[in-house]
């Protein structure tokens, strides 16, 4: 553990304001990363008579840094201090120290916050430990108080931020050989290696001007946003004007070839574009001459992602790959902070082009003619009404994807769907273990786990089943019904995290049972209410130009057709 930080000196005002007003704190609240302070400045006795008038702003300060605090004044003095723990300052937690929130009036230092010194309990309720890197790492927000050196009366607010790192247990008895053989070959040694080859090349060569590399370590080929980038950008000619590179593999296929050629062209190309996490970038720095832009793959879903779910199990560390993004994308304005909050970057970095695989979807043509192929390819579901079931996968990764089939009650289920109803199980492709119909009831369920358009399957569904995978965010666009079928809920929600209230967020009737998903479907019971308010709030334009606009605005840089409230 690192040892004891010593208290801060206080800073010293610079003008008399301190005296003239004072500054309280009303309450300590948190939402996930998020804490929000409310202070009340008002005028002392025979001071100031009213504040409004005068410009106010606060900082937070040990004495000797200073940083200014995002705030909204509520009226009447009163005042709400807004800070996200996680990224403070340019990408970066609140540094480790005790400090103290002071504000300025009127361009000059005024009262350090002051804390009621008979009601100290709250201080302890409202202190946070987010644990994170596999528990062996921890930060704290703890809240002290201190004598103000100018007012006996009055006791300061502390605010303590102090990032706590365990060493891992000592090995046990190993070989020389084997030792030699960690340090040579171990994780350690492999991302040192990878950090040389990168460096080597970038002060060689460096990112070549023109040079488009579409990247991604979680699917095996082009795919969703990064495809219909590529194909647009080729579709306008650009494919003549821009180098454009691709490297697509899987966890289990990587080797030091494939990572060699992934680095190098990390190393030289000038704009790089990926779709989902993307390790390398927790091993290397990329060459601010690069520009990392993140097509997110998927819609918003229900699931805290990112620092969204920082401190929770398998939490992120504050050093990730999400920090070096120089634009992530999105549906809807209404979303910015919901990415930019995942990601731990900027609002002003996380632009609302919409996702690009939309524009396929809503194709008319392109419907069309899937609709029809498909119906030839499998002329047994023509004129049948289609239930889709795709659940998302559950465990924190690639590596521990799975999903409990005995949720799944077949023959509730087959009784509920007379003859010309059929159900299309399409389980997550993370999930190893195939799904395991059983033969009697194989005239009526069918499994597309393995059927490659995922999205124009949604043309053909009339019912979705799912929980928590963002396969809503597409569906929402088609106007038809969803139920949502989590009877984990409870465990999910404690352990990976909900970004937003789920009942109330998901577009459909939610069942926390199979039986009552029979029920849903038999009495055609799903709240499609809920869709409206849903797409609202997650599409700013419903329409087929979301990767033109990635093209325009963030790869050839011409004007943002959006507006910001925060200079984005």
């Amino acid at each position: 553990m690192t040892p004891e930080a010593e208290e801060a000196p206080r800073p010293a005002p610079l003008s008399a304001t301190s005296a003239v007003y004072a500054l309280d704190v009303i309450t300590i609240a948190w939402e996930r990363i998020h804490l929000m302070i409310r202070l009340r400045l008002k005028p002392t006795v025979g001071g100031a008579r009213a504040i409004s008038p005068t410009p106010v702003s606060f900082v937070l300060t040990d004495g000797a840094q200073v940083f200014d605090l995002a705030f909204t004044g509520e009226g009447e003095g009163t005042y709400a201090i807004h800070v996200n723990v996680t990224n403070f300052h340019q990408r970066h937690a609140v540094p480790d120290g005790t400090w103290r929130i002071q504000a300025v009036i009127d361009h000059r230092p005024g009262p350090i916050a002051s804390y009621d010194g008979t009601t100290l309990d709250p201080l302890d309720e409202a202190s946070r430990v987010f644990l994170y890197d596999k528990n062996r790492a921890a930060m704290t927000v703890s809240y002290g108080i201190n004598e103000n050196a100018d007012d006996p009366t009055r006791l300061d607010f502390l605010v303590q931020t102090y990032q706590f790192h365990r060493s891992p247990p000592p090995a046990g008895r190993t070989t020389i050989l084997a030792r030699v053989k960690a340090k040579l070959l171990g994780n350690r040694a492999k991302q040192a290696y990878a950090r040389m080859i990168y460096n080597f090349v970038v002060r060689l060569v460096g990112p070549r001007p023109g040079r488009i590399l579409f990247a991604s370590d979680q699917q095996p080929s082009m795919e969703g946003n990064l495809r219909r980038v590529h194909e647009r950008m080729t579709e306008r000619g650009l494919d003549a004007r821009f180098d454009m590179r691709t490297s697509f593999r899987l966890p289990a296929t990587t080797g030091w070839v494939t990572t060699t050629r992934i680095l190098c062209l990390l190393a030289t190309s000038e704009i790089v574009l990926l779709d989902d996490y993307f390790g390398l970038l927790n091993t290397v720095t990329i060459d601010s001459r690069s520009r990392v832009i993140q097509l997110w793959h998927a819609g918003i879903g229900f699931k805290s992602v990112g620092y969204s779910r920082f401190g929770r199990s398998d939490s992120p560390k504050l050093s990730q790959p999400h920090r070096q993004y120089s634009y992530a994308i999105c549906g809807s304005e209404h979303l910015r902070p919901v990415y930019a909050e995942a990601f731990g970057i900027e609002e002003s970095a996380v632009i609302p082009t919409g996702l690009p695989r939309i524009d396929w979807f809503l194709d008319e043509k392109r419907t069309a003619s899937f609709t029809e192929t498909f119906f030839d390819q499998h002329p047994h579901l023509r004129g049948k009404r289609i239930i889709l079931f795709a659940p998302t996968f559950r465990g924190a990764s690639y590596h521990e994807a799975s999903y409990d089939y005995g949720l799944i009650d077949f023959v509730a289920l087959y009784e509920a769907c007379p003859a010309d109803t059929v159900v299309l199980f399409r389980m997550h492709h993370f999930v190893k273990d195939p799904i395991d119909i059983p033969e009697k009831y194989r005239d009526r369920f069918f499994d597309f786990t393995g059927f490659a358009d995922g999205l124009g399957l949604l043309h053909v569904t009339d019912l979705l089943i799912t929980d928590y995978s963002s396969i809503i965010y597409e569906f929402a666009l088609l106007n038809r019904p969803m139920l949502f079928f989590a009877p984990d809920k409870t465990v999910y929600g404690a352990t990976r995290g909900f970004h937003r209230d789920y009942e109330r967020t998901a577009p459909g009737r939610v069942c926390e049972s199979f039986d009552e998903v029979v029920s849903a479907i038999e009495q055609g019971d799903f709240d499609q209410e809920k869709l409206n308010r849903f797409r609202d709030q997650n599409f700013d334009r419903i329409d087929t130009g979301a990767a033109d606009r990635v093209i325009d605005w963030l790869i050839l840089d011409k004007e943002r057709g959006f507006a910001t409230s925060d200079g984005g």
